[in-house]
């Protein structure tokens, strides 16, 4: 239930041993590397071939992947990794002949490149030659003759009139035909002595005539065009023989991810090799690991040579240590919270067993629907059991699990079991009513009727929260022995806290019994305490005071702000409901409406019932897989926001780094 030791490791072995032991440490997957400043490893070149490999392998991947669209949603959101066995790679590499199969591939993914590249050449060559289909000249006699020069083109059919009236104005002698002529554009060919090529070119400029150069073929156009529509044909043909084999290829994809993973782990030992502090004979290694790790880390070391010298010693004042978070069964799947924030420093308490009941509660009172509940806790259940996971994915979904049980029992005792379905179930038929009995007597608070009530549960989630906070401050003061801080900082908090809630409570009169002057003079002490003592880091008697008044306000402000934005649950649980009510109201209506406006459902009975039931059915599924999709994410992000902001903000201090050990390279795979 804390931040796990750790531990310093020191190795020091013979230089035959290197690659073999660092095999086994990636297998062990328990230390964390220490980078050394070598100035050998710098000398050393890169595996620049085995990386170049690597990406090649990579890349093939998601091509293959995305062409095959093999790629699961499910898959892509969760981040799933199967689980393997180092002896399936293994058996699995060396009968597989992926340097041959990567060539071919990229073979076929140049032809493929290439017909694509193909087919816009003759994309873009059938889009010139289309408006001059109906020439019935090979292109290759469109040719300028001794004495006339020729010219196709095209110009804006507004602009066409004016420039045979300039023409005909400058005395400028031409034959010209009109090809074809669209909504915008004239497409015509000119033929006019070299004579008058200077006068008449000026003119064509200045009215945005194109000129078109179509080639010298032997061919008309419409010839043309019906050889480029068979060739289009043969290249869609080639295309899809080249997708076919890519498809059957595709089937490989795992493999390659088997052969990825396996060079990519060498690749990592190498590397790591490369970075280690390395004498004549002999090499030496550093790192962190976990103190609990210690014992079977030695034995596997001892088992695999006697030549190998291991030291473990306590980290060092200045070190930056890595964390690992070790809490209970219970409490481990709330890691995921705490790691979303920041993990702690080294010495500092670890926040997960302290935040975990209270996420664990908030979430349930935000859905608060047991139906919604149900759902949640049957998904959290099935999704761990029909995929292979990992820890950190079972544990993601255990939270979930857990925080499902907390919404069905939060709504059982509200009444919410999809909204008020079983009051609707009631109402349409007599079979329901015992069902709808024994539900409502599981209801200790309604929240329609008693709103004020569950805002005051909401309100009291927060005032616990926060003065549970500074009992959490303490404790990690205790734990460092900063006693010091605990006398002058929680311990007035906590006075302070106590008296001005108690007078809060006389003043609502909300039945306490215990004398007024208790509190109040809690609340001076404590208020006269803070400030004489929150300045205490300022130099001068005067910013000591004003320091200590101006943190006494920010504390003040801060607790009753703190203490407000927990109404934000009670909003929430209010939303549930009502979105739950609206949709079993818009089901019925709906049904009715749709069902009575169906052809032949007056004439027909049980078509107008079957009709109905499909509506109804359609709306309430839909209608509350939206609501429930809406309030859980509602329910993980507020609670989170309270965790963060209300809670952390008392006692936490992130800044640690997570502990990375040195393990195979799980991109596509966890390794077993």
């Amino acid at each position: 239930m804390a931040v796990a030791r750790i531990k310093k490791i020191e190795l020091v072995a013979g230089k035959q041993e290197k690659e073999s032991l660092l095999g086994l440490l990636q297998r062990q997957a328990k230390i964390q590397l220490i980078s050394t400043d070598n100035e050998m490893a710098r000398s050393l070149p890169a595996e620049e071939a085995n990386k170049s490999i690597l990406s090649e392998i990579e890349e093939t991947i998601t091509f293959l992947i995305t062409f095959s669209r093999q790629s699961n949603f499910l898959e892509s959101m969760t981040n799933l990794k199967p689980f393997v066995s180092r002896q399936d790679i293994q058996t699995t590499i060396s009968a597989y002949p992926w340097r041959e199969k990567l060539s071919e591939l990229a073979r076929l993914r140049t032809r493929l490149k290439d017909l694509a590249h193909e087919k816009e050449q003759l994309a873009q060559r059938k889009v010139l030659l289309a408006p001059w289909r109906s020439l019935t000249v090979p292109l290759a006699e469109l040719k300028a003759s001794v004495h006339c020069d020729l010219q196709l083109g095209l110009m804006p059919v507004r602009d066409y009139d004016d420039f045979i009236a300039q023409c005909a104005e400058d005395g400028i002698e031409f034959y010209q035909t009109v090809i074809k002529k669209t909504k915008n554009t004239v497409f015509l060919i000119l033929i006019y002595h070299k004579a008058m090529a200077a006068e008449l070119e000026k003119i064509l400029k200045n009215f945005a005539f194109t000129a078109s150069t179509l080639g010298d073929e032997a061919a008309m156009v419409k010839e043309l065009l019906a050889g480029i529509e068979d060739k289009d044909l043969r290249l869609q043909e080639q295309n899809k023989d080249t997708a076919a084999q890519i498809n059957a290829l595709s089937e490989d994809i795992f493999k390659l991810k088997m052969v990825y993973h396996h060079l990519a782990s060498g690749y990592q030992i190498r590397e790591a090799g490369r970075d280690l502090a390395q004498q004549r004979y002999t090499f030496s290694l550093s790192g962190w690991i976990r103190q609990a790790d210690i014992p079977d880390l030695e034995k596997e070391i001892l088992a695999h040579g006697h030549e190998i010298a291991l030291f473990f010693s306590d980290p060092a004042a200045d070190d930056d240590v890595p964390v690992i978070l070790q809490n209970r069964k219970l409490i481990q799947p709330f890691e995921f919270i705490t790691q979303i924030y920041g993990m702690p420093e080294y010495n500092e308490i670890d926040p997960t067993p302290f935040l975990a009941p209270f996420f664990f509660i908030y979430f349930g009172f935000c859905v608060s629907d047991a139906g919604y509940g149900l759902i949640l806790t049957l998904a959290s259940w099935l999704v761990p059991k029909k995929f292979k996971l990992g820890p950190t994915g079972t544990r993601f979904w255990k939270m979930f699990f857990y925080c499902g049980l907390s919404t069905i029992v939060v709504g059982a005792i509200t009444g919410s079991w999809f909204g008020n379905l079983p009051a609707v179930l009631a109402e349409s038929s007599s079979f329901f009513v015992p069902l709808k009995h024994f539900l409502d007597s599981l209801i200790l608070l309604d929240p329609f009727r008693e709103t004020t009530k569950l805002l005051g549960i909401a309100l009291s989630f927060g005032i616990v929260q926060i003065w549970f906070g500074s009992i959490v401050a303490a404790l990690g003061n205790w734990k460092n022995r900063r006693y010091r801080d605990i006398l002058l900082d929680q311990v007035p908090t906590l006075v302070f806290l106590f008296g001005i809630t108690g007078l809060a409570v006389i003043f609502l009169n909300m039945g306490i019994s215990m004398p007024a002057g208790i509190f109040k003079y809690a609340a001076i002490g404590g208020a006269v305490t803070l400030i004489l003592t929150q300045g205490r880091a300022e130099k001068g008697i005067g910013s000591k005071l004003f320091y200590g008044i101006y943190n006494f306000y920010m504390a003040l402000s801060g607790y009753l702000s703190d203490t407000l934005s927990y109404s934000r649950l009670w909003a929430l649980a209010l939303v549930t409901g009502v979105m739950a009510m609206t949709i079993n109201l818009l089901t019925v209506s709906f049904g009715q409406m749709l069902s009575a406006g169906f052809p032949l459902a007056g004439k027909i009975p049980w078509l107008k019932t079957l009709v109905s039931i499909v509506v109804m059915a359609l709306i309430f599924v839909l209608g509350h897989l939206l609501s429930l999709l809406m309030n859980l994410l509602s329910a993980f992000v507020h609670p989170l926001r309270l965790q963060f902001v209300e809670f952390f903000s008392k006692f936490f201090k992130p800044g640690g780094g997570r502990f990375r050990p040195f393990r195979a390279d799980n991109k596509y795979f966890n390794a077993k």
